[in-house]
């Protein structure tokens, strides 16, 4: 999935097989974390990180925010 999506201050989305998905911030502020990784991620609008686990991440919405997540290959 490419488009845009809403997230509500506090609310979680799931990424499973999280290996090489690209989560961008387009507004607001989110928080990542990845099964098994002791490195959590802060994004403010107009960053992103490429995931690197291979299991969960979670991401949650600090503030209300607009995300992206983009899968390898699309």
């Amino acid at each position: 999935m490419n488009a845009p999506l809403t997230l509500a201050p506090g609310e979680l989305m799931r990424v499973d097989r999280a290996l090489g998905v690209e989560v961008a911030c387009d507004s607001g502020r989110i928080w990542v974390t990845e099964e098994r990784s002791m490195d959590d991620v802060w994004l403010a609008a107009g960053q992103r990180v490429r995931l690197a686990g291979r299991g969960l991440a979670i991401v949650e919405a600090v503030a209300g925010s607009s995300i992206r997540i983009t899968r390898p290959g699309r």
